[in-house]
Parts: structure tokens; C-alpha cells; sequence
């Protein structure tokens, strides 16, 4: 989370917490929270109906927003859901995840497969991979096939079409240890 909106998010906090405690200390008799907010009332009672009606508008305004938001952003699935004449299938995002690597590992040489698997809707998967390369060779070429391998299998398994990056790791510049499947 951005410095920006942890700001907000911690001043919008502190202003509803204000008036929580302003609106029940009016309804309710709370020791010294009580006394403080009627002393203010009836002391600078302008000023008390000005600071209301801003903590109320910027309350209102940061709901609005906030509905906005939610309506309007989209969801991400973790798990595909597919549904047919049979019922409803869920597969979960981890067996998605292995069958793209299993299907890297019977088909090149590579190690260290790591598989990042999303749901874009009912329709789509994007996959991001990242491998370290053991043939040294050429890795332009070793990247188109390996991404022509993930789409072909999550065509045949799955049945979708998929959008996938692909990122080879040079063994030479790899700091981990190797891990073939």
C-alpha cells in the first residue's frame, strides 16, 4: 500500500473514531468524554456545528468513494469455476499452477520452475514463469517455446485460452540452487 493512501486510510480512521466517540458521548454519559463535548457545545456552539458538518461531509464524501471503488474495480478469481451440464467444477489455483509446470518439465530443459497462475474472468488465464535455463542456448527461442508449451497445455486441460510470460534465468547468473522437476 502506497505512503499516500495509508495516510488517508489512518486519517479517515481517526476522524471516524472522533466522531464515534462524539455521537455515543452525546446519546450516553461517558466520565470526562462526556463533560468535554458538552463543554465545547455550549461554549463555542458555532464552531462545534461547523466541525460536525465537515467531519460528516468528509465521512460521507470517503464512503462514497469507497463505494465507487468496490462497484467498479474488478474482481480477481484464485480459483477457476467452471460450470456445465454436469454441474460445477472448481479448480483450485495451485493445480493449475503444477500442471503448467509439470507440462514445462516433460517438455525442456529447464529447472527451478516457478508458475504464477490468474483468472481473468471465465474465459481467460494469464500465467507468468519464471526458469532457470540449462542448456545455456538460445533463450529467445527457448521462451516462445515454453510459452507456446503453457498455452497448449492450458488449451488442452483446462480448455481456455491464456496469455504468458515467460522469463528464462541464465544458469550462469542464477543465485539459487538447482531444482529439477
Amino acid at each position: 500500500m502506497s505512503r499516500t493512501s495509508k495516510i488517508l486510510l489512518s486519517l479517515m480512521a481517526v476522524i471516524t473514531l472522533i466522531q464515534t466517540v462524539w455521537f455515543v458521548s452525546s446519546e450516553m454519559f461517558i466520565p470526562y468524554l462526556t463533560d468535554f463535548f458538552e463543554s465545547m457545545r455550549t461554549t463555542n456552539s458555532r464552531l462545534t456545528e461547523v466541525v460536525a458538518i465537515v467531519f460528516g461531509v468528509i465521512v460521507a464524501l470517503f464512503a462514497l468513494v469507497m463505494l465507487i471503488i468496490a462497484l467498479s474495480s474488478r474482481t480477481s478469481e484464485k480459483d477457476l469455476k467452471l460450470q456445465g451440464g454436469r454441474g460445477k467444477l472448481t479448480i483450485p489455483k495451485k493445480s493449475m499452477e503444477q500442471i503448467v509446470d509439470k507440462s514445462i518439465a516433460e517438455n525442456h530443459q529447464v529447472g527451478n520452475i516457478q508458475t504464477k497462475v490468474r483468472v481473468r474472468g471465465n474465459d481467460r488465464i494469464q500465467a507468468q514463469v519464471s526458469v532457470e535455463d540449462i542448456s545455456d542456448g538460445n533463450y529467445d527461442v527457448n521462451a516462445k517455446e515454453i510459452q507456446e508449451t503453457v498455452q497448449d497445455s492450458i488449451q488442452r486441460h483446462l480448455g481456455m485460452k491464456s496469455h504468458v510470460n515467460v522469463q528464462i534465468i541464465p544458469r550462469k547468473q542464477s543465485s539459487k540452487s538447482l531444482k529439477v522437476i
